[in-house]
């Protein structure tokens, strides 16, 4: 009887352990901190993404958006990484705005002053859907 009782007592804790960990890796912040710059903002959505932890990602890319959407480069990077995610996800319609959206801000901008590379991405991605 103490062997069953110890045993049910093991299952509880790993119960308790195991629901705290999947609380947390899907928790969204629910304060993004002011003083982080947006590559530290980047960052932490990366870190989410990477996690499995697509909400938080999510929120992440769009403080960068809202808070730096008058900074081009920084603004098609935060964009992409959104568009990204979406692909992940196979959310297709999500995702095609806004590439197309970093597609046609391209030839509109001084040249030289956003990085090309999320242009080329953009392509990428959008020909990944057109296959389909």
């Amino acid at each position: 009887m103490i062997n069953f009782l110890l045993n049910k007592h093991k299952v509880l804790i790993f119960l308790a352990v195991f629901l705290v960990t999947i609380v947390s890796c899907n928790s969204v912040p629910k304060e993004i901190p002011e003083t982080l710059t947006a590559q530290e903002l980047i960052q932490q959505g990366q870190n989410s993404f990477e996690k499995g932890n697509y909400k938080a990602a999510l929120a992440y890319y769009n403080t960068v958006v809202d808070r730096y959407k008058d900074f081009p480069a920084i603004y098609i990077e935060a964009r992409y990484e959104i568009a990204h995610l979406y692909m992940k996800q196979k959310k297709y319609d999500l995702a095609v705005p806004i590439l197309n959206e970093i597609r046609d801000i391209y030839p509109k901008s001084t040249p030289g002053t956003l990085p090309a590379a999320y242009y080329k991405l953009a392509e990428i991605e959008l020909s990944k859907i057109q296959k389909k």
